[in-house]
């Protein structure tokens, strides 16, 4: 029978860390076991790299809080273990970002960790605790939260720098083994508190799962496996299409859109990571993936973190929309005036593909071409018209109102590109003198 020291060193094997290791270090059962599964693995030689502990205090139990950081540091003092302590203020970091208590704390100590991890030259990795408990958890979480193949497949023994020894070890068998090395640790007080969602699973669901099947941890890691490796070759058939139709960080959504939508989906989400992002739930993937396929050149989608920017077919993630460029800049008729929207303008007697006609009579006085002003209004078909009401009508992106200029004789609008003509402009090709805008782009 497998023992969890066999176990943690075959998941030890199949991880081949390259050099020391950083123990998440929380105090509890789980921690505690995995911090002195790698001592023991160093004094017999299966772990010939340093190992190093790191522990955040989250201030969120008061002197709870306390006391499991005086624990930690006694723990390593007591086993000649280097440890790094932190203290932060995870409440007023929620508050600040609109977030869950369990999610800001959980963002607020992995950068704590991979902090530590930059500031170690000796330390190639992150451990943490997770267990094939946790691993069962957090693939019902996913479930019941609404996930594809990479949230069913769970918690990964391997993400980038943070490793997890502990997936194949049961909790029962962590606390086994911690009552025959005799290893205290500390109890959360928050662990029985069942408003939280993981605590709901961990202490009214997994145990109706035991009645139904005493094995039902093995079969949900079995399948999980599974799931895995369909993941694993269809992320890597999306790697291929991704090198096509990706450039300069930039995706150009016409070579996409007939992509099969299990293939798009992947594309975006590595797309939004590599602009720096990680957190893209699959609602917010599907939305994108739903403006690609219906052609769709210009939109702008609001994402936790970021915005979904698609302009002319190239869609990018930007932390912050580009503001609206003011400019006020006269033209004559003959003359064509670059704008700092990304477009030129000129003005003509002869028409062009594409050009629209205006009135040659209300062409006069100083003509201008300008960014938009607050209230802006315009008179079509002898009703004068806002045109903040005009942009929210059209449903506007925030994309295309930054791309928005105003024809102007005097401060009269003549013919905006949202487009809409003044009455006083209005003519047909034919009909008598006229004056052809022409409108390019520049960029």
């Amino acid at each position: 029978m497998e023992t969890a020291e066999t176990k943690f060193l075959a998941a030890l094997r199949e991880i081949a860390p390259s050099g020391g290791v950083l123990v998440a270090l929380s105090g509890g059962a789980d921690s505690v076991c995995l911090l002195d599964l790698f001592l023991c693995a160093r004094a017999r030689g299966d772990f010939p790299f340093a190992v190093t502990a790191a522990h955040l205090n989250h201030s969120l139990r008061g002197k709870e809080s306390d006391r499991d950081e005086a624990f930690c540091r006694a723990f390593c003092e007591s086993r000649g273990v280097p440890l790094v302590c932190e203290k932060a203020d995870v409440a007023a970091f929620a508050k600040k970002e609109a977030l869950g208590t369990e999610e800001a704390a959980r963002r607020v100590r992995y950068a704590f960790l991979e902090r530590t991890l930059q500031i170690l030259p000796d330390i190639a990795c992150i451990a943490t605790a997770h267990n094939k408990d946790d691993f069962c958890e957090t693939m019902l979480l996913n479930l019941v939260r609404g996930s594809g193949l990479s949230g069913l497949c769970s918690i990964p023994r391997r993400r980038g720098a943070i490793i997890r020894p502990l997936l194949d070890i049961s909790r029962a068998e962590i606390l086994a083994y911690n009552a025959a090395h005799a290893l205290s640790f500390v109890t959360d007080s928050t662990n029985a508190d069942t408003s939280y969602s993981r605590n709901r699973v961990r202490h009214c669901v997994l145990p109706e799962f035991s009645k139904i099947s005493a094995g039902y941890a093995d079969s949900m890691t079995r399948t999980a496996a599974l799931l895995r490796r369909d993941a694993e070759y269809l992320d890597g058939e999306a790697q291929k299409l991704y090198t096509e139709c990706v450039q300069d960080g930039v995706l150009y959504t016409k070579s996409a859109q007939n992509f099969h939508l299990s293939m798009l989906s992947r594309i975006v989400k590595m797309l939004y990571n590599e602009h720096g992002f990680s957190n893209l739930a699959e609602t917010h993937i599907d939305a994108i993936c739903t403006q690609i396929r219906l052609g769709k050149e210009n939109f702008t989608l609001f994402l936790p973190e970021s915005y979904a920017l698609c302009e002319r077919g190239k869609l990018r993630f930007v932390r912050e929309l580009p503001a609206a460029a003011e400019f006020c800049l006269p033209i004559r008729i003959g003359e064509t005036v670059t704008l700092p929207i990304g477009m030129s303008l000129t003005l003509s007697d002869e028409p062009t593909a594409g050009a629209v006609p205006l009135c040659r009579d209300a062409l006069c006085g100083s003509l201008t071409v300008r960014s938009r002003r607050a209230g802006d209004t315009i008179t079509v078909f002898g009703k004068t018209h806002k045109i903040k009401r005009m942009i929210a009508d059209k449903k506007c992106t925030e994309a295309q109102k930054a791309k928005l200029f105003f024809l102007c004789a005097d401060d009269t609008i003549l013919y905006t590109n949202l487009p809409a003509t003044a009455d006083r402009a209005f003519c047909r090709a034919g009909d008598g003198p006229c004056i052809f805008i022409t409108i390019k782009e520049t960029l």
